[in-house]
């Protein structure tokens, strides 16, 4: 269906590639976007599959992996409310690098090639935009790839719950955006090496764990973990 969402609450108005769109364009982009309604485990894309759109989260979380040929997952990144994916095929019409699976029911809006082009004519300093949100992920992948590899397994998990924590909008009290073992599976360590990081790091009294709640408790140390 046309996305519903009122413009304040609109799924662009969380993700800076449109925080500057003036009311004429966020009108146009709203009645260019679709939005739809995903449950847990569903997929929004496969890897492999063609299209020619991009796709916004306004609420919930996705998870981008690929399997190998002999069925292991790799998990690429978990996005949430405000990111986007499917640049790709937006942009070259090319097959979809990854999986897009739905991790919790959510609401994903999407826009057409068409009607991303018509959005450009309207407005062409948004391809400038566009393109530095591009160069911004890539830098933050490469960032992310590249201090993994120099960390040890409790920086790894620390660096992660920092991030959840702040796309908390940094409150103290969360609960995973994702499952533990898909945690595990992007950080390259086991489900059991995992609980059992997350139990040491509650007897430091760094957190309180229960299930998938968590609270920082000393924010500042966990944030000294990182080099």
């Amino acid at each position: 269906m046309i996305c519903s969402h009122m413009s304040n609450e609109a799924c662009f108005a969380k993700v800076p590639l449109f925080k500057h769109l003036a009311s004429s364009e966020a009108d146009l982009l709203t009645s260019l976007l679709q939005t739809r309604h995903y449950h847990k485990g569903d997929y929004v894309v496969q890897e492999g599959e063609r299209s020619d759109t991009l796709y916004v989260i306004h609420q919930g979380s996705v998870k981008l992996c690929k399997y190998t040929e002999a069925g292991k997952e790799h998990i690429i990144r978990f996005l949430f409310a405000g990111d986007f994916f499917g640049q790709d095929a937006l942009l070259h019409q090319m097959p979809h690098p990854s999986n897009a699976e739905v991790l919790e029911n959510s609401a994903i809006c999407s826009i057409h090639k068409h009607g991303f082009d018509q959005l450009l004519a309207y407005d062409p300093k948004l391809a400038y935009t566009f393109l530095l949100a591009l160069s911004n992920r890539l830098r933050e992948t490469d960032e992310w790839n590249r201090s993994l590899r120099a960390m040890t397994t409790e920086q790894k998990i620390a660096k992660l719950l920092l991030d959840f924590h702040m796309r908390n909008h940094a409150k103290p009290e969360m609960r995973l955006p994702v499952f533990k073992k898909d945690m595990a599976l992007l950080l390259g360590i086991t489900p059991e090496t995992l609980s059992r990081k997350l139990s040491s790091m509650q007897r430091q009294r760094l957190l309180q764990v229960n299930g998938s709640d968590i609270r920082i408790l000393q924010l500042e140390r966990l944030q000294g973990m990182i080099p």
